[in-house]
């Protein structure tokens, strides 16, 4: 199994990169959470594939008719695989299970948990403590690495959280996700020790899709969180929530038929990264029902995006809310995503990409300015990982059928390895690091690790 490196720390002497070193309040592994750490940068603390001349990508795939969320590294060799009911289930339930990096067969599983009938891909983070914290539709669950359960809550909202953040004191930070219009979103802080709540829920301006992202800086740690219209901020003080009225840009501008909300940001280079045009057919058709997810969305409607305006993409200073940068990277109407982009801090590379038009380019923004310096063909729908050592992005691109895994050198673009996974679902699920030279990729039915050979 490959060791933690240093390697990532010596490319740069930047502040503010998650995998510079262990991240506070998250156990110390290469990649303990969705994105690797809360700045949600995608790139783990470990050697990149580093794909040679000669060099093939190959995978094994597992089918267990579960929807595959995210896998997470724990202590060197583990790895757990969050899931949740295929959307197809009666049933709706979520578990966790702790599987063989190489075969992916499982080795320990949780019982089938509860979600308050709710639909939705939550998160799956590994604390400093040592224990696993499960987010499964309206309830959150403690576990320890056998995947039994320790303490379970039930959040206060009926709608699904997607995801956790830690905090550096250990406490867990919770948004419930909500489309409608006419309703809110809310913070909920948790204590990990028996997830009593903490402190009184805070609720934000807006309704949010998107999860949350926190930044540890000299003045402390910073929550960010899109709203349906603005990016909003928070100070995080001892379990407390405190809103920066100084920082709340709007980066959504036109009418709602031409432009749609954003998912996750990207906290990089002194930035807000994040895309727009978020909603989508699957979206309309999942959060149609309370509980959500009651409603099958038709296969292929997470392409079809609602909003008619080309793709674009947006850079906020996060210490001026007024220095905004918006960059439309392809120009093709009805751009559609349904998930992040990625910022290299160490080259100064933005990947953007289009899912609806299948289309994904690099762009190096320096001075406020974005050169392209590639740009190709490729339905990207899932959260990427880089490999900074290794300058490598991996992504997935859905076609002829299959959903494939492809590496790309992040500053040409030259493609290193391709190969097409067993998967015939694309959603916007996560790819995360394994420990041998390998990605692991979760989708609708499906799981895979994807290796070089």
């Amino acid at each position: 199994m490959q060791a933690l490196t240093a390697d990532a720390d010596q490319l740069s002497d930047q502040q503010g990169i998650d995998s510079h070193a262990p991240i506070p309040g998250y156990f110390n592994s290469p990649w303990p959470a969705e994105c690797g750490g809360p700045r949600r940068q995608k790139a783990p603390r470990s050697p990149g594939l580093a794909m040679a001349s000669g060099e093939k990508l190959s995978q094994i795939s597992r089918d267990n008719g579960e929807w595959n969320v995210m896998a997470i590294q724990r202590a060197p060799g583990e790895i757990f695989l969050q899931f949740n009911n295929h959307v197809s289930s009666a049933e709706k339930y979520g578990g966790i299970e702790r599987i063989d990096p190489v075969t992916l067969q499982p080795l320990a599983r949780s019982p089938r948990l509860p979600s308050g009938g709710h639909t939705w891909c939550g998160g799956l983070v590994a604390h400093e403590n040592g224990f696993l914290y499960f987010n499964n539709g309206n309830r959150c669950f403690k576990l320890d690495p056998d995947c039994n359960v320790v303490a379970a809550t039930e959040l206060p909202q009926d709608s699904a959280y997607n995801s956790l953040l830690i905090m550096a004191d250990g406490r867990l930070v919770m948004k419930n996700i909500e489309r409608d219009a006419d309703r809110v979103s809310s913070f909920v802080v948790l204590d990990p020790e028996r997830l009593d709540r903490v402190g009184p829920e805070v609720a934000i301006p807006e309704h949010s899709m998107g999860r949350i992202a926190m930044d540890t800086t000299d003045a402390g740690q910073i929550v960010y969180v899109p709203g349906s219209h603005h990016f909003y901020r928070y100070r995080y003080e001892t379990g407390r929530l405190l809103r920066d009225d100084d920082w709340t840009p709007r980066y959504r501008t036109l009418r709602d038929e031409e432009q749609s909300f954003s998912w996750d940001s990207c906290i990089a280079g002194g930035g807000c990264w994040l895309l727009d045009n978020g909603d989508n057919e699957a979206n309309a058709a999942i959060f149609s029902t309370r509980p959500f997810g009651l409603n099958l969305p038709p296969r292929g409607s997470v392409f079809n995006g609602l909003a008619s305006s080309p793709q674009k993409l947006f850079r906020i200073a996060l210490n001026d809310a007024r220095d905004i940068d918006v960059f439309e990277p392809f120009g093709i109407p009805r751009g559609s995503i349904f998930s992040p982009p990625a910022f290299d801090p160490v080259r100064n590379i933005a990947v953007a990409f289009d899912t609806g038009n299948g289309q994904i380019g690099a762009f190096r923004y320096e001075a406020g300015k974005f050169t392209a310096l590639w740009r190709r063909p490729c339905r990207v729908s899932m959260q990427m990982v880089i490999f900074l050592d290794s300058a490598e992005i991996v992504v997935n691109d859905f076609r002829n059928g299959f959903d494939h895994i492809v590496v790309f050198d992040i500053e040409t673009g030259e493609e290193r390895g391709c190969v097409a996974t067993a998967s015939r679902t694309a959603n916007g699920m996560f790819l995360s690091t394994g420990w041998e030279r390998d990605v692991i990729y979760c989708s609708i039915g499906t799981v895979a690790r994807v290796f070089v050979e």
